[in-house]
């Protein structure tokens, strides 16, 4: 027994060196923008572990998503790493590592309960084998990688985490048993918390006792029936704040296609492209481009329908003959089933979403090396076989790992990201308008209205890319055009405080500082807690002279948020340069400095301004 934990430990230290390993080199990654911006650089909730602020993270706003496991994460890295992206990407591989060390334990378990007649030793390779395609196969570079996708690698990890543990507790006396059914839920909770389409989970039980149990499987229901009302119980409540929020979000979009047939070829073809994205798929991408053929009944929709009817039907008929085939393709089927757009969805397709879906494929994948390793042919050596697998195993890891250090370059920063992204996916919304943001970044304006225009000849409502055209022409002086996008904007959806407030700074620029004012002031009336609004009408009532109910505003803005800079520099500014008040404004520039000691940059900045403003003494 000693000498097995051993090798298990030896295996999980594998594992963790190999995740490591093939990541290291995005540690030096930048933040990019694709919702790194919204969650973590301008996320005044992670800038404290109080407990009001914890609660206010685990407590559900409206028009916001709600993955307060995700966010608390976020906040713990913030008090160690500060705004340090390495801190958070190793965050990130850490709970990729674990995830993977699950698949090992879980490889295992499956192996032995659903392959009865192979030799014990048998699923200890499948489980070696499966888990490290797991840690190397490059469709999750962006789960991993992408900071905002830290949803992913911490649902996927306590997903695993409560499959594993629903597995030891079938195995338990009736005390014990209940303890683990206990953390089972514990762990679906965590997990639906981190990302609410783990609410699958009890689907995937299921599907493992159907293929345990088969005609027993009524019988196994009466014994269980608490913990399946519970867990049921967990992902209904759950799918209903995902749908509550998705909706006031604008999360759920409408159909792609104006009948129930096209729909449902929407459907298929994502399923289908979702199996060829883990099986098959190279060009890994930020975001895909998406088209059905059309009419309905081309050639290639009729054989797309029949070629999934088919995986469907193989699969059910296989369970005459073999558990583990039937086990395989409906855990993949139950685990994307979220991302098919049978509700519709902003994005149907994305590495991420067969982050967990890609289990059955590296399970497949070790049951097949492994009956390889153990094939025997009299015209062979006993060993050739053997060596055959080992190699064929190890080529394709270092294939796969080759492939995810290129893709970890890819999201070096949002040049690089959103570049490959237009290369490979000409025709995606997503690619183009994000491509239309990192050109206004670098301030290349031109470049970025010929993306962005793209993207909304793509995607007519999306209104993000409209709002952004409205911001660009604005910087161009194109004053009329600005105006007509950033309305067209609000008439898509009136609800986004950020569309007005770009609206506002829109007349600030035309010197309407009574219609900017006017704006400013109605959204404060809807959330006077949000200190950037403050902020920003702050600024506007020092363009205007308005000294002041400036430094009232700025005030607010700081006493809101007391860890951000900007707040103290811009008093600092008034104090120097309008009012002429050398103490007060020595004073707030210092406290800029305490505020935000990391900026480096900005600190020296202010401490040039406090030094320059001692002749004044």
């Amino acid at each position: 027994m000693g000498r097995k934990r051993t090798i298990y430990f030896l295996i999980v230290c594998l594992i963790a060196c190999l995740c490591f390993g093939i990541y290291a080199n995005s540690l030096k990654n930048d933040f990019v923008n694709w919702d790194d911006p919204g969650l973590i650089l301008k996320n005044q909730k992670i800038q404290n572990l109080s407990l009001d602020n914890i609660k206010q993270i685990f407590t559900p706003k409206k028009a916001t998503t709600f993955q307060p496991i995700r966010v608390l994460s976020y906040a713990i890295d913030y008090h160690f790493w500060k705004l340090e992206p390495m801190g958070y990407r190793i965050t990130n591989i850490f709970f990729y590592a674990l995830t993977c060390i699950m698949i090992f334990l879980i490889v295992r378990r499956l192996s032995s309960d659903l392959r009865e007649r192979a030799a014990s030793d048998s699923h200890e390779r499948v489980a070696i084998f499966g888990s490290l395609l797991f840690a190397v196969h490059p469709v999750h570079v962006e789960a991993v990688t992408w900071l905002a996708g830290r949803k992913e690698v911490l649902q996927g990890f306590f997903f695993f985490l409560g499959f594993y543990l629903y597995l030891r507790a079938r195995e338990q006396a009736q005390t014990k048993r209940i303890f683990y059914f206990g953390l089972v839920l514990l762990a679906i909770l965590l997990a639906v918390l981190s990302k609410p389409s783990a609410v699958v989970f009890p689907g995937v039980v299921i599907v493992y006792e159907i293929a345990m149990r088969k005609e027993k499987l009524l019988q196994y229901i009466k014994g269980h029936y608490l913990f399946l009302i519970l867990s049921l119980m967990i992902s209904a409540i759950f799918t209903s704040i995902l749908m509550k929020v998705m909706i006031e979000a604008g999360g759920i979009k409408p159909y792609y296609g104006d009948s129930f047939l096209k729909n449902a070829l929407v459907c298929i073809y994502a399923f289908l492209r979702s199996i060829k994205m883990i099986v098959a798929t190279l060009n890994y991408s930020a975001a895909y481009s998406f088209a059905v053929t059309l009419p309905v009944f081309h050639i290639r929709n009729i054989i797309y329908s029949l070629l999934t009817l088919l995986l469907f039907a193989f699969s059910v008929y296989s369970l005459r003959w073999t558990r583990v085939i039937f086990f395989a393709f409906l855990f993949f089927v139950v685990t994307i089933f979220p991302y098919l757009n049978i509700i519709p969805i902003s994005t149907l397709l994305a590495d991420r979403y067969v982050f967990i879906a890609s289990f059955p494929y590296v399970f497949l994948l070790g049951i097949l090396f492994d009956r390889l390793y153990v094939f025997r042919h009299k015209r062979c050596s006993e060993g050739f076989f053997k060596l055959l697998s080992v190699s064929l195993l190890v080529f394709l890891l270092i294939a796969y790992a080759f492939m995810t250090i290129q893709q970890n370059k890819i999201w070096k920063n949002s040049f690089t990201l959103w570049a490959d992204a237009v290369e490979k996916s000409p025709r995606s919304n997503t690619a183009n308008s994000m491509m239309g943001i990192v050109y206004m970044e670098l301030g290349m304006d031109h470049e970025a209205i010929k993306y962005l225009e793209k993207a909304i000849s793509i995607l007519p409502y999306d209104y993000q890319s409209i709002n952004n055209l409205g911001i660009v022409y604005g910087r161009l002086d194109q004053p009329e055009r600005a105006l007509r996008e950033l309305i067209a904007a609000i008439g898509i959806k009136p609800d986004d405080d950020a569309i007005k407030i770009n609206l506002s700074l829109f007349y600030q620029g035309q010197k309407e500082y009574r219609k900017a004012e006017d704006i400013l002031k109605y959204l404060i009336s809807k959330n006077p807690e949000n200190a950037i609004l403050h902020f920003r009408l702050g600024l506007l009532y020092k363009e205007s002279g308005q000294y002041e109910r400036a430094v009232s505003e700025l005030l607010k803005s700081m006493e809101l948020s007391p860890h951000i800079m900007n707040p103290y520099e811009e008093l600092g500014n008034i104090y120097a340069s309008k009012i002429k008040n050398w103490e007060k404004a020595r004073y707030y520039y210092a406290r800029g400095i305490e505020a935000v000691p990391v900026a480096k940059s900005r600190v020296e900045d202010l401490r040039w301004m406090v030094q320059d403003l001692e002749a004044y003494r």
